[in-house]
C-alpha cells in the first residue's frame, strides 16, 4: 500500500542489514556461514554476509575494540536520496550523507533512537544477481486432496540458506516505551502491526518449514547454543528458530510470515508464553 504523498516522515522501501561488532570475529565468521549466509567481502576487521537474494549485504560483522561485542545498528532503505536529505537536516542527531563503505555501495545516514540504538539510512545500493539455492517450492498431500503422485520429498542435510533480513527487534530501559514508539512512528514512515514488549534479536528468512527444520540439525551437529525452537509464532504466524551467535546475540530463522498493510488492524496483546507462540517448545527465560 503506497504512503499518502502528505506524511512527512522519512519514506522507507525494506529491511537492509544489520551490523554487530564481535569481540572474536573469527568465530562468528565461522557461525553465519554455519547459519546459511555467504561472505560478500572480507577484510581483516569487517565481514559483509550476503544470502541468496538481491541484496547485496544483509550482516556486516566487525571486529570489537575490546573485549566487548555489541549491536552496530539496523538499515533501511529509502525511496530516494531526497529521504537521506531530509532525514540529515531535519531529525536531530543525524548524520551528514556519507559514503556506504559495504557491497553494493551507496550513501547512508544514521539516527539514533532514543535508547542510542543507532539507525541507518541508506539509498543508492546495487543489487547483486540472485543466487539458485536449487530450493523446491514444495507441493503437498493433504487428507483430502494429494496433489503429489509418483513424485518424493527429499532433502540434502546442511545449513539453511538465508534469503533476506527480514525484521529485528530492540530492548530499551525501562520507561521508555513511549518515547521508542514515538520515536520511530514519528520519524520514519513505521507502522505497528503487534505490539509486545521486550524482544531482541536479527531475524533471517529462510526457504520454508523443512529447510528451517534442516537448518536446526544442522545447527545442533555444530554445537551451537539453541535458544527457542522450532515452533510457530502468533503474532506474525511464522515459524521460528531462534540461535544464541558466538557472541551471545541471539538470531532468528524464519518461514511463512504474515504480509500486512496500513488496513490491517494493530493487535495489542498481553505480553506473555501465551503471546509468543502457537506451538513449540517451552518459551525460554530470556523471553
Amino acid at each position: 500500500m503506497p504512503i499518502p504523498k502528505d506524511d512527512k516522515r522519512i519514506r522507507l522501501v525494506t529491511t537492509a542489514f544489520v551490523i554487530y561488532y564481535h569481540a572474536n570475529l573469527a568465530k562468528a565468521r565461522q557461525f553465519f556461514l554455519d547459519f546459511g549466509m555467504t561472505i560478500s567481502q572480507e577484510t581483516s576487521n569487517e565481514i559483509s554476509f550476503a544470502g541468496y537474494g538481491s541484496n547485496p549485504v544483509l550482516y556486516i560483522a566487525r571486529q570489537a575494540s575490546g573485549n566487548e561485542s555489541r549491536f552496530g545498528g539496523a538499515a533501511y532503505e529509502v525511496e530516494t536520496r531526497s529521504e537521506l536529505e531530509r532525514a540529515a537536516s531535519t531529525i536531530p542527531g543525524a548524520s551528514a550523507i556519507t559514503p556506504l563503505h559495504a557491497p553494493g555501495g551507496g550513501e547512508m545516514v544514521t539516527l539514533t533512537d532514543p535508547a542510542g540504538h543507532p539507525v541507518h539510512l541508506v539509498y543508492g545500493q546495487t543489487p547483486k544477481s540472485r543466487s539458485d539455492p536449487g530450493l523446491e517450492k514444495l507441493t503437498f498431500n493433504y487428507e483430502d486432496e494429494k496433489p503429489r503422485r509418483g513424485k518424493f520429498q527429499r532433502f540434502t542435510p546442511g545449513p539453511a540458506p538465508v534469503h533476506r533480513w527480514g525484521h529485528y527487534g530492540v530492548t530499551y530501559p525501562a520507561g521508555q516505551y513511549s518515547a521508542m514508539y514515538e520515536w520511530y512512528t514519528s520519524n520514519l514512515a513505521l507502522a505497528p502491526s503487534d505490539v509486545v514488549l521486550r524482544v531482541a534479536h536479527a531475524a533471517f528468512e529462510v526457504h520454508d518449514f523443512d529447510i528451517q527444520q534442516l537448518g536446526h540439525q544442522f545447527l545442533q551437529s555444530r554445537g551451537y547454543e539453541l535458544c527457542w525452537g522450532v515452533g510457530r509464532h502468533v503474532l506474525g504466524s511464522q515459524v521460528f528458530d531462534y540461535w544464541f551467535d558466538t557472541s551471545g546475540f541471539m538470531v532468528e530463522h524464519f518461514a511463512d510470515g504474515d504480509i500486512v498493510n496500513i488496513h490491517t488492524p494493530v493487535a495489542e496483546v498481553q505480553a506473555g508464553p501465551q503471546a509468543l507462540s502457537i506451538w513449540g517448545p517451552p518459551v525460554p527465560p530470556v523471553f
